[in-house]
């Protein structure tokens, strides 16, 4: 994992982004930067934890919406959002369940691919995104004991609240 992340944070180094197109970029670039040294077992291990089945348990932070919905009592149903994700062009692995934060971003990126006009965009995130995805940032902030998938939470929390996109 220590290479993959040397690897990611070098490619992202090269390329030449302009910073009011890729506002986040610098702080992408930083925590990946931190984390190259980082002992990988505790990272491994605490992805386990936060996010991994052992022996029946729930994960501490789930990433998928029918669980952490059932477990903090959300009112949010998934149905929906599988119905568009399965009419869409997105390959999907048979193995991720199909309310897995992946797919949701995967989705989203791809409506920012094709949608004709940004009320696409907000409707989606208000019914699907804003749904559940900032509560499981939270979550995870609280429940990780190392920085790293803090840190990843906070950006993807902060890319949510601040992009314009996203207001309602």
């Amino acid at each position: 994992m220590g290479y993959e992340l040397q690897h990611i944070y070098r490619q992202l180094e090269r390329e030449q982004f302009a910073e009011e197109e890729y506002p986040y970029l610098e702080q992408v670039l930083n925590v990946v930067n931190s984390y190259q040294g980082e002992d990988l077992k505790t990272l491994r291990d605490t992805y386990l934890y936060l996010f991994g089945r052992v022996e029946g348990d729930r994960p501490a932070c789930p990433c998928f919406a029918s669980e952490l919905s059932q477990i903090l009592n959300l009112r949010y149903n998934s149905d929906s959002f599988i119905d568009k994700l399965l009419e869409s062009d997105l390959v999907l692995d048979t193995e991720e369940p199909l309310d897995s934060i992946i797919y949701y971003l995967e989705y989203l990126s791809l409506l920012y691919e094709s949608a004709e006009n940004i009320n696409t965009i907000r409707k989606f995130n208000k019914q699907h995104i804003l749904s559940w995805i900032p509560v499981f940032c939270d979550r995870l902030i609280r429940t990780s004991q190392i920085s790293f998938y803090k840190e990843v939470a906070v950006g993807l929390g902060e890319f949510l609240l601040e992009s314009g996109e996203f207001q309602s």
